[in-house]
């Protein structure tokens, strides 16, 4: 008789915080350092113009067993998907939540959660999604839609094409592979 075995899928995690929203108080984002709970303490009325950004505590990489997490240049957690074994740590301690876990093959993400209109994301922000609808519009298979003023895309229909990517003038929908997205200069 065959034994029957379930294969687990390999999970990752993505952060969808691009980084780069403005901070409060004219306190660089690299200068901030220990956890986010920290940070709150620290800036009750919090540090980001961008109340959906990431804080950049980095409570995220404190827990990572795999030192797949750490904070980059521009003071937000960022994902190394090599090591990531989607644990899902990293996930429970976000207090935005912005970070989830989802399969290796749906590599295009949005970066951004922000829900407030474009021009007031603008103001905050220089990657933050601006629902501006392009990624929609050139969406070959209807997977994006904007909803809440940013993009969200639907990994079931999503084919990994990339147009959404190349097309994003803000570089906000972001491919973890590093293949279609728009090159961090040109941000």
């Amino acid at each position: 008789m065959k034994e029957m075995t379930q294969r687990r899928r390999k999970r990752i995690a993505v952060v969808q915080c691009a980084g780069r929203c403005r901070t409060k108080h004219g306190v660089p984002r690299e200068e901030l350092h220990g956890n986010c709970g920290r940070i709150a303490e620290e800036y009750p009325e919090g540090i980001l113009e961008c109340r959906w950004g990431c804080l950049g505590g980095g409570s995220c990489a404190e827990v990572c067993r795999m030192g797949a997490v750490r904070i980059s240049q521009y003071g937000t957690a960022e994902i190394d998907q090599s090591r990531c074994v989607g644990c899902g740590l990293c996930v429970k301690v976000c207090p935005r939540h912005l970070i989830r876990l989802t399969f290796p093959e749906y590599n295009i993400y949005p970066a951004c959660v922000n829900e407030e209109p474009g021009a007031q994301t603008r103001k905050k922000c220089d990657t933050g999604c601006i629902a501006c609808g392009i990624c929609e519009k050139n969406c070959p298979v209807n997977a994006i839609k904007i909803e809440e003023n940013h993009a969200v895309i639907d990994e079931e229909k999503c084919i990994a094409c990339g147009m959404c990517a190349v097309k994003c003038p803000r570089g906000t929908i972001r491919d973890f592979n590093g293949i279609f997205t728009v090159r961090e200069e040109q941000v």
